[in-house]
This record gives structure tokens, C-alpha cells and sequence, in this order.
């Protein structure tokens, strides 16, 4: 809930992939949120207040129906937005350095694409698709590849510019 926080005030994209990462971490537990919960340790009442946030993300993914797969609406309208501030920054003729880096991470964009068997709905999925498989290998410790290693450095700036963008227009200090 505290990382979850500052990362949703901070980096749009970190917050998407952290918050895909608890899905992951509440299916792993089968939804008994009381075995994440007990890893912190923090006072009696920011506890409670950890131990509702999680209930209640628990809660939305089951009314959601995403106990097996998938994410919750929130983190999918959160994805939709952006892939749509991305589109407004490629037909921007003054974001020739977004569109740079976009050109730069396209081939690996589509790569993912095709490898999803078009599953992937559109180019900034694919990105965060892209840093949170990353991600998986890592836990795993599993040997990342050279060309594997260019794609997500590619997504991750491109996400980074992307998040300051959302963030800039979220908080009203820049327009399209």
C-alpha cells in the first residue's frame, strides 16, 4: 500500500508493473492476504490499514474474475490511457525525441507482439509486458540474453518519458 503509493505519485509505469506483481503475489498465496500482510512491521494502525488495502485488492480481483489471470480494470484503463498519450506524443511534431525513442523500441514492440500471438493489445502493453517478463527472469535468476537486454532498456526509456508526460498532464503542468 506505501510503495503502491509513491509509486502511483511517481512513476505511472512502476506502478503498474508493482501492482501486477502483487496479483501475482496474492494468486501465490491463494488470496490470504494475512501471509503478505504478516511480512511487515509497521505500527498497529498503519498495519490495519495494510491489511484492508490488501483485502480489499484481494476482493476486486474476485469480483473481477481474475483469480487465475489477468488484471484488474483499474490497471487495464491505466494502460489504455497511456497507450493513448503515446499516440498523441507520435502525432506531436514537437516530441521528436519520444518519437525517437518509440522508433528505437518498435522492432522489440513488435517482437512481443507477435510472440503474445497478437494477445497484446497495443504498443505500451507490450513494453510493460516486455519490463515485467524481464522482471520474472530476474526472480528466477534465469540468464538474460544481449537482445533481450537492448528490448528493455528500450521500453524503459521509453516508459520513463511516457510516465513523466502522464504525470505532467495529471498534474496540469503540461497539454497535447
Amino acid at each position: 500500500m506505501i510503495i503502491a503509493t509513491q509509486k502511483r505519485q511517481q512513476n505511472i509505469a512502476e506502478y503498474i508493473l508493482y501492482m501486477w506483481q502483487l496479483e501475482d503475489m496474492i494468486r501465490a498465496v491463494k488470496f490470504d492476504v494475512s501471509q503478505i500482510v504478516s511480512q511487515y512491521n509497521y505500527p498497529e494502525n498503519t498495519m490495519k490499514d495494510i491489511q484492508i488495502w490488501y483485502t480489499q485488492l484481494a476482493d476486486a480481483m474476485k469480483s473481477e474474475g481474475i483469480e487465475e489471470s489477468g488484471h484488474l480494470r483499474q490497471l487495464q484503463e491505466l494502460v489504455i490511457e497511456l497507450s493513448q498519450l503515446n499516440i498523441s506524443l507520435l502525432q506531436n511534431s514537437s516530441e521528436k525525441k519520444y518519437q525517437e525513442l518509440f522508433n528505437e523500441a518498435l522492432p522489440h514492440i513488435a517482437e512481443i507482439i507477435t510472440k503474445s500471438d497478437n494477445t497484446i493489445k497495443n504498443e505500451i502493453e507490450a513494453c510493460l509486458m516486455g519490463l515485467y517478463g524481464m522482471l520474472l527472469l530476474r526472480l528466477q535468476r534465469k540468464t538474460i540474453s544481449e537482445n533481450t537486454n537492448i528490448a528493455i532498456t528500450s521500453f524503459s526509456r521509453l516508459l520513463a518519458v511516457l510516465s513523466k508526460k502522464f504525470h505532467e498532464l495529471e498534474k496540469g503542468n503540461s497539454e497535447l
